[in-house]
């Protein structure tokens, strides 16, 4: 059996798109693996927190950035916490250039809290019972 050589006219190569990317319009990725380690951790959330945190996820995968960040911080949007006010070891591959993080809200008021690079949310600490910062 022959493998047929394929056309160098048909190679299947994607052009890089003409315009730069706007992660504002795109929605949200959550990633967990950045999650720190210890209290804040996704492994010391009870099944009702657990199952809140997929629900947060699930409610906000159409939403564009843009539509969250104009959100209430209180209900689908954002929040700045200052990187001062983290009473959690910060991670160590977290510069310190880095002065602020973002909360999103997973369970009522309780915030999960990361960063965002691109369109992806990287969680760093669920705070379930309002210690990571003060609120």
């Amino acid at each position: 059996m022959k493998i047929k050589r394929p056309d160098r006219k048909k190679s299947g190569h994607i052009p890089p798109p003409t315009e730069p990317i706007n992660y504002d319009q795109k929605p949200p990725i959550f990633s967990l693996e950045k999650l720190a380690l210890g209290k804040y951790c996704l492994s010391g959330l009870d099944q009702e927190h657990k199952a809140k945190f997929a629900d947060a996820v699930f409610r906000r995968k159409n939403l564009p950035w843009i539509d969250i960040k104009n959100a209430d911080k209180h209900a689908l949007g954002t929040e700045k916490i200052a990187r001062k006010s983290i009473k959690a070891p910060m991670p160590k591959f977290i510069t310190e250039d880095v002065d602020h993080f973002i909360a999103l809200r997973f369970h009522g008021m309780k915030p999960m809290v990361g960063y965002r690079t691109r369109d992806i949310f990287y969680v760093l600490w669920f705070d379930s019972d309002f210690t990571l910062y003060n609120h």
